[in-house]
């Protein structure tokens, strides 16, 4: 798909006081042209118990992504 040519972590703590990470990766497309997706991610140390009613709300039929 492309080269990665590099990534930048920041560390970013929010004011409830989770410790999260934004990751910019540098990307060459095969047609020479730059991307920069950025994603974030949770360090905060402890495990995250999710509920059944998250579950439901993050899973996604694909018939209902189609229309």
């Amino acid at each position: 798909m492309g080269t990665i040519l590099g990534r930048t972590k920041t560390k970013i703590k929010t004011s409830e006081g989770a410790v999260l990470y934004r990751r910019v990766t540098t990307v060459r497309m095969p047609n020479g042209k730059l991307r920069f997706p950025v994603d974030y991610y949770d360090a905060t140390p402890g495990t995250v118990e999710v509920t059944d009613k998250e579950l439901e709300s993050l899973r996604n039929p694909i018939y209902k992504q189609i229309l």
